[in-house]
């Protein structure tokens, strides 16, 4: 196939409409690149025009087979997933001539139905995985005399069978084409509006609108070769997605960067959830050079360095569906980025330019980055108010409101001073991520309390909403959390008519002060603007407080105790608060009952309220070590009561009775998983001439170094790489191939015919494999290297039980093998497993502990340990190795970012300090790590049960920090003098930072992450300082080491 350099783009004069625009580009444009992602960080499929045209055909084939049934029928489009798959579906049913409806899935079942039934629509296209709440309560609310199909949509396989690589020799079927030309006014597409005025409504788009979309600047801007686009956040059902993720492409011939597709044989993965991180890292890994987001994510990159240096970078950075605050606008346009804001509606189209032509990039000032500047093909009237604003009223061909001046006009309802955007006169909010909120309906509810005498409903350029009330005459508000509590029913009661993104949580609500009551016209109405003006000081401080993530829930009452039960029966409430007074299974997944990102937060904020107005000092302690990802780490109510119950239970590290507590937890670990360990039966059955393989955790560090010299070793004849599968689209092979090239390996070994890719659950049994393959690697493999361990230091043991399991599981296999006498079974321990070694008793031995006190401390050293004894039970030719610190190794010293020393630095870097330390390093390469684990594999002598592996010629700690210090001047990553200081300062000024950190402070300062972990280093060195001694770990206690004379 030849490959295309320039782009025949499609006439926009009506002789080629949406539905023909899949084929022109099939036949104009087949290798120029549609739609782009990246898997994996070093990786990028594209997918073609001629990928695009086929996965729409196929579509139709799927929808509408044989061109059967009603031309035009109307078929909804409510779904859950990718978004190379989602626009394919809406173009694949035009193509078909089904008439798409894609409705928001954050909808309410009630504006859904509203909607079926306002167009007779008796067909929806779904994703039944994700949606069947919402799909209940439609079938629900639908009457029995309008009959309606729920159908799921076809898969990613089925759509794009060759993902990222079709060509014109691949099966293909096309879709029979429309005998008859379809009219100019057939209504080809249905969207919905926000629902300004009460429920959404549909938005009929004939052939005239759509072509009048794509052929206006807001889409034509983007007809150049180079450019291309990051929209991979924008909700492809919205119209912004349905314009830059579907019309841009095909009506432009763009090239448009979109997040890697979740699931390819069904529907059971949701899409990849936008954040302000994944949208620079997927734009940066996709070579994307323009972006088009809503204001939310531009005020977040504002304040990150980073960031503002990526959006350099970008020709341009447009924004669309809200405003963009004053200040962050102009602080980035002073920076020198090119902002450029997009204004359109669902009802009257693309009204604005996104670039411009060359005399209006010329002419346009930094200062000038917040004004739009209107089509010359759209007509634009200004009708003066008697306010001295104006109101922005845009004219239309065909009359549907009768006018003063006789024109025809589509009333925005958008008020404006000269050039300056002031807000919509019909009160409706628009949040920063541009979604629209309709106060008057919640208000209407709010205000039936007794409780209420007046209600405002705020959040205009906010991320979420509040509401500011005023009691009525004779209501006392004492204590406002009693307050709230009293008032909460009702807000529920908003909250369950209202899209999700438009709730209203309990720490949003803000109470008038009897002296400033609400201002109210003669009639009795409370005037919405002056009352929120002279409110704006509070209502500021309440979002600063909300936001500022662990000062957001004072005086929230604690659990009775915190233990596990008592803490998973006080978790039931405020999760039910949040999740408008539901009630939720302790065991069911919060993600897919309904909770996001805001839910979670304050979740969050309540736990960590509760924690701190315990009396309980260990509680108070334990609030510290609340993680910003908490409830997405542990997101079922039964595992976040255990995960917090072991937190405050950390804070009594120094009770006799917690580590005898401790060491029963451990013991009864082991007794658990060594149920029927016993003597190892003898086999004479020969090994085949070289070693067979089995390599667990092959992607990471330690095992992309092994996986190298082991296909290097000619004594070794095959190697089964064995890893869990990927939860994103990413194959096996793209993942280990981004591991070798970015630690400098040589990838093309992975092309050995000596290697198998192994992906399954080593926690299952059989782990996770067909029969035929668990068969095949018992009977061949003599080695086993185990390598996969979860890493997370801020877990308890019982998080690492599935670890736990899949090394018992593997030792069986081993016990089973016909060579289990012979066979040997490495695994990579760590010094973690001998944390609470008391080192007056010199060095940590190599043989495996029976006292399991030893352990005691965090659940990644404790696991450790319990996969330690399991392996002297087996009566395997066993070694466990417990390895030191490892860094960066040969060739090019890569160490991964996320680990705690390159946290540190990075966090050093704002902290302004590096921290010093007395004592050593013992630091490990990677690569001798792996020669010495392959040397015991391959010699010839019976394994030792343990080894110690730490750096034999260790170094102090101030001569690394110092060295560390004079490669961050010398590279000028820092304007500060980055002077060390002792850790305790050091760590002293983290855990300041981590009490008010929000998203961006964790970004900038990922020790925060690692608090608890950092904690323990610091008290490890006030340790050593006070005993005067400099022969020992710095911050480490616990590191085993290898005696001299070893």
């Amino acid at each position: 196939m030849i490959t295309q350099l320039l782009p025949v783009y499609p006439p926009l004069d009506g002789t080629v409409l949406l539905s023909d625009l899949p084929d022109f580009n099939l036949q104009h444009n087949p290798t120029l690149p549609a739609f782009v992602y990246s898997p994996t960080p070093n990786s990028i499929t594209e997918i073609s025009f001629l990928e695009f045209a086929r996965a729409c055909h196929r579509v139709a084939h799927a929808v509408r087979p044989n061109r059967a049934g009603p031309e035009g029928e109307i078929a909804a489009l409510i779904a859950n997933t990718d978004t190379i798959l989602y626009q394919a579906l809406v173009a694949g049913m035009v193509r078909a001539g089904v008439t798409p409806f894609p409705i928001s899935p954050r909808n309410s079942p009630e504006a859904v139905v509203s909607m079926l039934l306002k167009i007779s629509c008796h067909r929806v296209l779904t994703t039944r995985a994700s949606l069947s709440l919402l799909l209940a309560g439609i079938t629900s609310l639908t009457p029995t005399d309008f009959p309606f199909s729920i159908e799921e949509i076809p898969t990613l396989a089925q759509c794009y069978p060759y993902l990222g690589r079709e060509t014109y020799s691949d099966i293909f079927v096309p879709y029979p084409a429309l005998e008859t030309p379809q009219g100019m006014d057939n209504v080809i597409l249905y969207l919905h509006s926000s629902g300004s005025t009460g429920f959404p409504k549909p938005i009929p788009q004939t052939n005239t609108t759509v072509l009048h979309w794509y052929s206006l600047e807001c889409v034509t801007d983007f007809r150049s070769p180079t450019l291309r686009t990051a929209v991979m956040h924008l909700p492809s059902f919205h119209t912004l997605g349905i314009i830059y993720q579907l019309y841009t492409p095909l009506a432009s011939v763009a090239s448009i960067s979109v997040y890697p597709p979740t699931s390819f044989m069904d529907h059971t993965k949701a899409p990849v959830l936008p954040t302000s991180d994944n949208i620079v890292e997927h734009s940066k890994n996709t070579q994307a050079n323009a972006a088009i987001v809503v204001p939310t994510f531009i005020e977040i990159w504002s304040s990150q360095s980073e960031n503002v240096d990526w959006l350099k970078t970008l020709q341009f950075i447009a924004f669309a569906g809200g405003p963009l605050a004053s200040k962050v606008g102009d602080k980035l346009a002073h920076a020198g980025i090119n902002i450029r804001p997009i204004y359109g509606g669902t009802e009257f189209g693309g009204t604005t330019t996104v670039i411009g032509d060359i005399t209006e990039q010329k002419e346009r000032r930094l200062e000038d980055w917040s004004w739009i500047r209107f089509s010359d093909r759209v007509n634009v009237s200004w009708v003066p108010q008697k306010d001295g604003n104006f109101e922005c009223q845009l004219l239309v061909g065909n009359p549907h409101l009768n006018l003063a001046s006789g024109r025809a006009a589509h009333g925005l309802s958008i008020r404006a001073r000269r050039h300056t955007s002031i807000g919509r006169a019909d009160d409706v909010l628009i949040l920063a991520s541009g979604e629209n909120v309709v106060p008057a309906p919640m208000e209407d509810i709010i205000m039936s309390s007794p409780l209420v005498g007046g209600v405002l409903v705020f959040g205009r350029g906010r991320n979420q909403v509040g509401v500011l009330l005023e009691p009525r005459p004779g209501v006392q508000v004492d204590d406002l959390v009693e307050f709230r509590n009293r008032i909460w029913p009702v807000i529920e009661e908003a909250n369950k008519t209202s899209p999700r993104f438009s709730r209203i949580f309990k720490e949003m609500i803000l109470v008038t002060k009897s002296e400033k009551p609400m201002l109210r016209a003669a009639k009795g109405t409370v005037t919405r603007k002056a009352t929120l003006n002279i409110y704006e000081k509070e209502i500021d401080a309440l979002y600063e407080t909300v936001e500022a993530s662990t000062e957001a829930a004072n005086n929230v009452e604690p659990p009775k105790s915190w233990s596990e039960d008592d803490l998973e029966g006080w978790l039931v409430s405020p999760t039910a608060d949040i999740h408008s007074g539901e009630k939720v299974d302790v065991q069911a997944d919060l993600f897919e009952r309904g909770f996001d990102s805001l839910s979670a937060t304050f979740l969050r904020n309540r736990i960590i309220g509760a924690l701190r107005s315990s009396s309980d000092a260990n509680a108070q302690k334990a609030a510290l070590g609340v993680t910003q990802d908490l409830v997405f780490s542990f997101p079922t109510i039964t595992q976040l009561a255990t995960h917090i119950a072991v937190l405050v239970l950390r804070g009594n590290a120094v009770s006799v009775a917690g580590v005898t507590s401790a060491k029963e937890v451990i013991n009864n670990m082991i007794d658990k998983y060594s149920v029927g360990l016993g003597d190892l039966v003898v086999s004479d059955v020969q090994s085949a001439a070289g070693a067979v393989i089995l390599l667990t955790g092959s992607t990471g560090g330690l095992g992309s170094h092994l996986l190298e010299l082991l296909l290097s070793n000619a004594d070794v004849r095959k190697v089964y790489a064995y890893n869990r599968s990927s939860k994103t689209s990413a194959t096996i092979f793209d993942r280990q191939k981004d591991a070798f090239v970015d630690r400098g390996l040589d990838s093309a070994l992975l092309c050995s015919e000596k290697l198998v890719f192994v992906e399954g659950n080593s926690a299952l049994p059989k782990l996770g494999l067909q029969d035929s393959l668990f068969e095949e690697i018992r009977t061949s493999m003599t080695v086993i290297i185990h390598n996969a361990w979860r890493i997370d230091f801020n877990l308890s043991l019982a998080s690492f039980e599935p670890n736990i399991r899949s090394t018992r599981n593997l030792i069986d296999l081993a016990l089973a093998s016909p060579h289990a006498s012979t066979l040997r079974f490495l695994f990579t321990s760590s010094i973690a497993s001998a944390q609470a070694w008391d080192h007056s008793k010199g060095a940590f031995p190599e043989d495996v502990q029976a006292d399991p006190g030893v352990a005691v401390g965090g659940g990644y050293g404790e696991g450790k340990y319990v996969a330690e004894r399991l392996l002297g039970k087996s009566g395997l030719q066993a070694s466990s190795f417990r390895i030191g610190q490892i860094c960066g190794g040969l060739p090019n010293g890569a160490w991964s970012t996320t680990e705690w020393v390159p946290s540190l630095v990075k966090s050093s870097l704002k902290l302004g300090a590096l921290p010093d330390a007395q004592g050593l390093v013992s630091w490990l390469p990677m690569h001798a790590v792996s020669k010495a684990i392959l040397d015991v594999a391959f010699s010839d002598e019976q394994p030792p049960i343990a080894l110690n592996i730490v750096h034999p010629r260790p170094v102090e700690w101030s001569i690394v920090m110092r060295d560390v210090r004079e490669g961050l001047l010398a590279a000028q990553v820092s304007s500060e003098t980055l002077p060390l200081v002792p850790f305790a300062e050091w760590f002293e000024q983290l855990e300041k930072r981590a009490k008010v950190a929000d998203v961006h402070v964790i970004s900038s300062i990922p020790a925060i992450k690692l608090l608890s972990f950092f904690r323990m280093m610091s008290s490890a060195d006030a340790t050593i300082r006070k005993s005067g001694r400099s022969d020992v770990e710095g911050v480490s206690q616990h590191s085993p080491r290898r005696s001299r004379k070893q």
